[in-house]
This record gives structure tokens, C-alpha cells and sequence, in this order.
């Protein structure tokens, strides 16, 4: 911290404003908390920083600035900060499905429509959820990718082309369970195809919620809820299979972000 109370002097000494140095104080006390040095930091250790701190765009790009500025100041030519792009401020925010979108659809759904399958809408919609998926994998995914001993789920991602393990809760894991043991597997795991999920979402969950509703906006819904109960940000660019953290930040800008948890802890 000496030297960052130096940098102080030196704002005030060239009667600059402390702006960068209050966004700075706060991180210094995090990185020393953490045992983390500033000038070793990783893009994804900022980025962790980033969602402890529930900082919106603007106050990212402030603190990018005052490490850009701090780092001028102390001759660093390498360093995180400089990986990671001002956000746009004026960047319009992504709809999303929430949980209680969720809810609200299946009681309207068994209220109204008796045609479809409850059992079945209701794992779909919950595995989209929990998992954040794409569509595009969700018709992919085969029923012996899921392993109900360990609760968890392989998924291929065919953009990095690759597999990925991911958790899943244990109560939703019992309820996915029965209802594979109620329908056989045919096409995939659950029984659907492009045409019957964009049905479902655009014109009867679209009708029952009045709104416009499209199966990506229940993976955004995803990405939101899982940094909401705390899943770190690192975690869920893992879960989103995004190759770079500042496409996740979009999500984490305006959530909020508890306690950093293991996965498994946090899905139960």
C-alpha cells in the first residue's frame, strides 16, 4: 500500500483529481485480503474483483483507467487491466427468463393447456436454466451423458469443440430422473426438436408471460441466476463456454453476486 500512497501524493502534488486512486484503494485492500499482488494480477482475478464488487460498466471502466494510470505512473507495461476492453456504457442489456418466469409458466401452462406435458416442459425449462444452454446442444444431448449417481451432465460444446462436465441440483436431478423413466428416448434427450421448442416459447409461453420470449433468453436467464446465488465469474464462463470473461462480465455488470462458491455447493 506505500506505493499507492505515493501515487496519492503525486495526484495531489499535480493537482489531479483522486478519482483514480479511491477506485484503486478498494482493490489493493481486496488483492492483499486475497494475497495477490497488482502487478501479477490475471484478467480473470480483475474480472473476479469485478463481480465481488457488483461494479457496473461505468465504475469498470473507471477502474481500468485508474490501473492504466497507475501503471503509467509506475513504468508497468504489462499488466491485466490493459486485456480487458472498456465496456460499452450505453450497451443495452439483455433480456432474460427468470426462474420466476419459470414458475409463473407452468402454473399458467397447467392451468390452460392441457396438450402438453407438464412433467416434461418443466424439466426442459429447468434444465435450460440450470445449465445455460445452448440450443444447438440441448438437441445434441443423449441420455447417457447424464450420470444421476454423481448428479452431473456432459455437454459438447460444438464452438470449442469440446466436452464439458457440469453439475446438476439434486432435487431437479430426481425430478429430470423420473421424468426420463416416463418417456423413452427417441431423437434426444428430451424428445424435442427446433420447432417444438420455438413453439413453446414464442407463442405459449410468449401468450401466458405477454411478452416476446425466445429459448436464448432463457440461457441469458441462466448466466444471471447462476452468478445470482454466487457461482464465481470464471465458473460461469466455464458453464457458458465463452472463450473470453469480458463476454460474461456483460451479465455479472448488473447482478448480484454473493459469496465465490464452489459450483456443486452452491447448485445443492
Amino acid at each position: 500500500m506505500n506505493n499507492l500512497n505515493q501515487y496519492k501524493t503525486y495526484l495531489i502534488n499535480t493537482k489531479r483529481c483522486l478519482t483514480y486512486y479511491n477506485y484503486l484503494r478498494p482493490l489493493f485492500a481486496y488483492l492483499e485480503e486475497q494475497k495477490l499482488e497488482f502487478t501479477v494480477i490475471t484478467k480473470d482475478q480483475l474480472a473476479n474483483y469485478f463481480t465481488v464488487k457488483n461494479y457496473k460498466p461505468a465504475s469498470i471502466n473507471k477502474l481500468i483507467g485508474a490501473c492504466h494510470n497507475y501503471c503509467k505512473y509506475n513504468n508497468i507495461t504489462t499488466h491485466a487491466s490493459f486485456e480487458i476492453k472498456s465496456l460499452d456504457v450505453g450497451h443495452k442489456q439483455r433480456k432474460y427468463m427468470t426462474e420466476d418466469d419459470i414458475k409463473q409458466s407452468l402454473k399458467y401452462i397447467s392451468t390452460y393447456n392441457n396438450k402438453l406435458n407438464m412433467q416434461k416442459v418443466e424439466a426442459i425449462l429447468y434444465f435450460m436454466l440450470y445449465t445455460a444452454v445452448r440450443k444447438s446442444e440441448l438437441f445434441n444431448l443423449k441420455r447417457d451423458k447424464f450420470d444421476f449417481k454423481e448428479n452431473t451432465v456432459q455437454i459438447y460444446e460444438k464452438k470449442l469443440k469440446k466436452e464439458k462436465t457440469l453439475a446438476l441440483p439434486s432435487k431437479f436431478a430426481i425430478k429430470l430422473r423420473d421424468y426420463f423413466g416416463s418417456e423413452a428416448e427417441k431423437e434426444n434427450a428430451f424428445n424435442i426438436n427446433e420447432a417444438w421448442l420455438n413453439d413453446l416459447f414464442r407463442r405459449i409461453l410468449s401468450k401466458y408471460l405477454g411478452k416476446s420470449l425466445s429459448p436464448h433468453m432463457l440461457r441469458h436467464g441462466g448466466a444471471k441466476y447462476l452468478l445470482r446465488i454466487g457461482i464465481s465469474i470464471t465458473d460461469v464462463q466455464f458453464i457458458l463456454g465463452h472463450s473470453d470473461i469480458q463476454t460474461t462480465m456483460i451479465y455479472a455488470a448488473s447482478d448480484q453476486a454473493g459469496v465465490i462458491r464452489n459450483c456443486r455447493e452452491k447448485l445443492g
